[in-house]
């Protein structure tokens, strides 16, 4: 047997990760866009932090999410336009802006929230209560080993 047949990429940590998650951004984006919905799954976790937290300054979704400034300010530029979010600046230090959702923002989180609710429990179904407990457990050591002080 072809060992680089059977697997394209390095059979590594780092590509079975890298896979999973672009697998499951892919199927959610397909998902999304079977429902009608106006974003695209990488400006969901934005969405979803606003909607759990009920408003947050850039800098929070920054460090939250773990996503570079950049991609965060053109991510809430596309729900500004839309008129998902609000945007008001500090009174205080005029360089922080607080990032809330607007009405039709939060019926959209729900909508989204039910959405990867249901593929949340569909991935869910196919682990026993054991494998989902190790798999949780794995995922945040992981995340900690890579997560600077």
């Amino acid at each position: 047997m072809n060992h680089k047949a059977e697997y394209p990429t390095p059979p590594s940590l780092i590509a079975q990760i890298g896979s999973f998650y672009h697998t499951v951004y892919r199927e959610c984006d397909k998902i999304f866009q079977g429902h009608f919905f106006p974003l695209q799954m990488d400006q969901v976790p934005v969405l979803l932090m606003l909607y759990y937290s009920r408003g947050a300054s850039q800098k929070d979704i920054v460090i939250s999410l773990g996503r570079d400034k950049a991609s965060i300010n053109r991510t809430i530029s596309v729900l500004l336009k839309k008129d998902i979010v609000k945007v008001t600046t500090d009174t205080i230090d005029k360089r922080k802006t607080y990032v809330e959702l607007t009405a039709s923002g939060e019926k959209l989180a729900m909508q989204a929230d039910a959405i990867i609710g249901r593929f949340d429990a569909v991935l869910s179904s196919e682990l026993t209560e054991h494998e989902r407990k190790e798999f949780d457990k794995t995922m945040l050591k992981l995340i900690e080993i890579v997560t600077p002080c």
